[in-house]
């Protein structure tokens, strides 16, 4: 695999860590307050009308990071030792469990589809 390529499998990583805390830009309850990270949603006063809803959003976030984290990490080390095949499974998986997230996060999917470009 190309060094290119664990580049932008590294730069995943890095991004996919950082969700929760860089956030994007997400609105919560009927007045669609809008609560970017989690850590805005921690500042929230805890009678905040979108409080719960928005820290059970970022927190999911954060958990479903920490999935694809895993995911294209295990994909690297797959490919550190030529492991094509479980580095595929890997990221078919890391961009598997990005779904929900992927209009926003944009990050497993991209690298996925460039692995099986080169894949073949």
């Amino acid at each position: 695999m190309s060094q290119d390529f664990i580049r932008q499998l590294d730069a995943a990583i890095e991004r996919a860590r950082a969700w929760a805390q860089q956030g994007w830009q997400a609105d919560f309850g009927p007045g669609r307050a809008v609560v970017a990270s989690l850590e805005e949603a921690l500042r929230l006063p805890s009678g905040y009308p979108c409080r719960e809803e928005a820290l059970a959003y970022w927190r999911n976030v954060q958990c479903i990071s920490e999935v694809v984290v895993r995911h294209l990490e295990g994909a690297r080390s797959a490919l550190q030792q030529g492991d094509r095949k479980g580095a595929g499974d890997k990221l078919y998986f890391a961009q598997y469990f990005e779904k929900p997230l992927e209009k926003l996060s944009q990050t497993s999917g991209p690298v996925y589809e460039g692995f099986k470009r080169m894949a073949g």
